[in-house]
């Protein structure tokens, strides 16, 4: 059974998704600096766009500023998924409640 304290701490952080939201923000800002960083590479380099391209994307910048992208996008997918457990959690109460009081 689901408790009101666990529905109440659901709702706490469905209500203050400060985490959640900044946690998205800073995917969004590492896939574009993944495209800043690229294009920054590739204008160190001469020669045809392919062959700056390869060299863009086997540097070192490159490969941390793609780190960043993937660390960014697990943290937004661990809060975008806790948010998802407190939704089910208030409907797994909500059904509760209503099957109590049909069974009253």
């Amino acid at each position: 059974m689901i408790t009101d304290e666990q529905v109440q701490e659901a709702l706490d952080r469905l209500n203050a998704p400060s985490k959640a939201a900044h946690a998205h923000g800073r995917r969004v800002k590492a896939e574009h600096m993944l495209k800043v960083t690229k294009s920054l590479q590739m204008k160190k380099h001469e020669g045809s766009v392919a062959a700056q391209e390869r060299e863009a994307l086997s540097s070192p910048e490159y490969l941390q500023a793609l780190d960043e992208v993937v660390q960014a996008s697990i943290d937004d997918w661990l809060y975008r998924s806790k948010m998802d457990a407190d939704k089910a959690t208030i409907e797994v109460y909500r059904t509760q409640q209503a099957n109590q009081r049909y069974n009253l």
